[in-house]
């Protein structure tokens, strides 16, 4: 009888730790693109300029 509980609690349960996943998915994904960019803007230049 208590489905709408339910629900709720698969959401609490399933969806956060899915969004937290999500960012840092996202968060890891931004600066692995932001190191592969700094490499390849090095490239032959060895700049070391951090």
């Amino acid at each position: 009888m208590n489905d709408s509980w339910v629900y709720h609690h698969f959401i609490n349960t399933f969806l956060f730790p899915l969004t937290l996943f999500g960012v840092a998915f996202c968060v890891l994904g931004v600066l692995l693109y932001m190191l592969w960019k700094e490499k390849r803007k090095e490239g032959p230049k060895e700049n070391k300029s951090s």
